[in-house]
């Protein structure tokens, strides 16, 4: 299926989307984001499809919500139902992205500004070209940022941190988003393609159930106590045995035990042993 304003292809069972809106520094109009719910939708129910690679088009990612033609028209028209017309694809996508159970690569090639900080912070990894730019620029214009803008910063940096970015606007590198957390790694531009890639077929090549358990448990048990967290762990420990079909003990630690160690799904695990 074609879109309009996304480019998007499977390449090796990996889903690779490209935000496609250049003269808007790829910022979010209704348009791209159904386009992007619509491209999620598919990833989420294609079991053939193993991980996810986003990135945008020429010299940015996204510049976040594109004021002039969705926000502001809406906020200034005062018509409730329009408003949540335009918004409620971007804040669907945003948390189907978060949610989904596959690996999600972020490769973030340019310019990343206000809502576009979100997908970076949501990924399950980040990789920031040496030309990348970041920044939470709301307050600027007499808001801040919202939408789930605030709580990806604040879930993934220090306090000081992603307080800074939302109370300054002020734009920083790449160098600095790594330093506060906002990035997994900076590479040279011309390299930025070729590592992201490296990594989602890396991450894509798990076994999809261990990858989700485990993805899960990296999301929850931060906000648990020790205790707790001891608890849930035990408990998917059964559950993954049972989605894996054992693999874990049947396969995987045999082949640990008699030094042949292997990686990847379940299908490679049955097909070398």
């Amino acid at each position: 299926m074609a879109y309009e304003q996304l480019i998007f292809d499977v390449v090796e069972n990996i889903a690779v989307l490209r935000m496609n809106r250049p003269s808007k520094k790829n910022a979010f109009s209704p348009t791209m984001s159904n386009e992007i719910l619509d491209a999620m939708k598919r990833i989420e129910n294609d079991d053939g499809i193993r991980g996810v690679l986003l990135t945008g088009v020429e010299d940015s990612f996204s510049a976040g919500l594109d004021l002039d033609l969705s926000f502001c028209q809406t906020m200034e028209e005062g018509n409730p139902t329009n408003f949540r017309k335009v918004m409620n694809p971007i804040l669907d996508w945003y948390q189907k992205y978060y949610n989904l159970p596959k690996p999600t690569v972020a490769a973030v090639n340019g310019h990343c500004y206000g809502g576009g900080v979100v997908p970076v912070s949501l990924s399950d990894v980040a990789v920031a070209s040496s030309n990348s730019k970041y920044a939470l620029s709301e307050i600027n214009f007499a808001h801040f940022p919202a939408g789930g803008t605030t709580w990806a910063a604040s879930h993934f940096l220090l306090p000081k941190h992603f307080e800074y970015l939302c109370l300054s606007g002020d734009r920083i590198d790449a160098e600095e988003a790594y330093r506060m957390g906002l990035v997994t790694k900076v590479v040279p531009h011309e390299k930025l393609e070729e590592e992201s890639w490296r990594i989602v077929k890396r991450l894509a090549g798990k076994h999809p159930n261990a990858y989700a358990t485990a993805k899960a448990m990296c999301r929850m048990t931060p906000k648990m106590s020790f205790a707790e967290a001891i608890k849930l762990e035990m408990a998917h420990i059964h559950e993954n045995y049972f989605m894996t079909e054992g693999e874990m003990v049947k396969v995987a630690l045999q082949q640990f035990k008699n030094k042949q160690i292997k990686t990847g799904t379940g299908e490679d695990y049955k097909r070398e042993s």
